[in-house]
């Protein structure tokens, strides 16, 4: 690795640990439509210090450029994990939900059984493999 890859990563760490902090200390919700249709949306709990992403469409995702992500899938799930990492430094849960269902969550209050053996990390829970299947594949379909 080059030294302008690792100074990346940490430039990257920081920024991350600066929006965990920030997330730590917000509260409310943001509501993004596309289409006056409801796609995301953002619940910062301050109190309970966990952040609710909803993925009610996952279109959202298709709309960054395809050339933009060539990152593999070890890759990702390296990323995931650092990310999960500084959520759990931070005392911040962060789930994601499918339509109101969660699927993930990452951070303080992941517990993850079997999912340790698929993501190699202490800090990304799958809580349901149904719901993170079907996520996926809207995922895929957007792109």
């Amino acid at each position: 690795m080059s030294d302008n890859n690792e100074l990346n990563n940490d430039e990257d760490n920081a920024i991350a640990n600066s929006l965990a902090k920030f997330m730590k200390f917000s509260s409310g919700k943001i509501n993004v439509r596309i289409n006056n249709k409801p796609t995301l949306s953002l619940d910062f709990q301050r109190k309970t210090k966990r952040v609710l992403m909803d993925v009610k469409d996952a279109s959202i995702f298709g709309m960054s450029d395809p050339s933009d992500d060539n990152l593999g899938l070890f890759e990702k799930l390296k990323a995931a994990k650092i990310i999960a990492q500084i959520f759990d430094e931070n005392d911040i849960t962060f789930s994601i939900l499918r339509k109101g269902k969660k699927a993930i969550s990452l951070g303080k209050e992941a517990n993850p059984k079997l999912s340790r053996v698929i993501t190699g990390s202490d800090d990304i829970q799958i809580d349901s493999i149904r719901q993170t299947a079907k996520l996926g594949r809207d995922i895929q379909k957007s792109q």
